[in-house]
């Protein structure tokens, strides 16, 4: 959403929902899908990351969101009122002359419509297996059937809106033991100092278990942390 910004710089709002709502898709600028929509925003972001061998640049940005009248009608988007055409939404009558005002190369945006759309309609993703998974659906819209993450993008005007990588979390951060004291580089604990939630690193390997994991973690090891300042004050009369 090109509007938003936070201090003062350009920002965005998280688009997980609208890519997993069904009747959208998201495509490089080669019309391709590169993604299944609906996982998990944390594994999402990593194909961001993808360089193309051939021209050593990022293969998936830009990406859009590409999307029909009928969602457009039934969901918000960042924010939108459903039915609203906001001023930052590219739109087209056709699929084709979307992907040319967006710079998406425009027979690669009708071939991948055509196998998503036959595939929406039997509720199979036979390329990403987009809501065949419980945590897929569960953003998905469960009045749309068979499946509630897809629906086929078929009614004229389309409508794009761009999609970046952004920052949510840490996957990094200073190494620590179980009482949360934070290592050294040679793993020795620094008399002390102690780290939990996301200034630490995650205790899940950056892996995504679900919604609220490092506000879990945060916690645990915050307990711990306590504990042993307790146990160490105690000890030290």
């Amino acid at each position: 959403m090109p509007t938003q910004r936070y201090d003062g710089l350009p920002s965005g709002l998280m688009g997980n929902v609208e890519l997993t709502l069904p009747g959208s898709i998201a495509v490089n600028a080669q019309g391709r899908r590169f993604v299944n929509e609906a996982t998990n925003y944390h594994d999402l972001n990593r194909v961001f990351g993808t360089t193309d061998p051939r021209s050593g640049r990022r293969a998936n940005a830009p990406a859009w969101l590409v999307f029909d009248q009928s969602y457009l009608d039934r969901y918000a988007i960042a924010g939108s009122t459903p039915g609203t055409v906001e001023e930052w939404m590219v739109s087209a009558d056709t699929p084709a002359g979307l992907a040319r005002a967006c710079g998406i190369d425009p027979a690669g945006l009708e071939e991948t419509l055509l196998q998503f759309n036959a595939d929406a309609r039997i509720g199979v993703d036979t390329e990403f297996g987009r809501g065949a998974s419980e945590q897929d659906r569960h953003l998905g819209d469960p009045a749309n059937a068979p499946n509630p993450c897809l629906a086929p993008v078929e009614k004229a005007p389309f409508y794009a809106v761009p999609v970046h990588a952004g920052v949510l979390g840490t996957a990094g951060g200073l190494r620590t033991d179980l009482d949360g004291r934070v290592l050294d580089g040679h793993g020795t604990p620094i008399d002390g100092l102690y780290a939990a939630g996301n200034c630490s690193a995650t205790v899940f390997h950056d892996d995504y278990p679900g919604g609220g994991a490092t506000l879990g973690s945060a916690i645990t090891r915050g307990f711990a942390v306590g504990e042993h300042l307790a146990a160490t004050a105690h000890a030290a009369g």
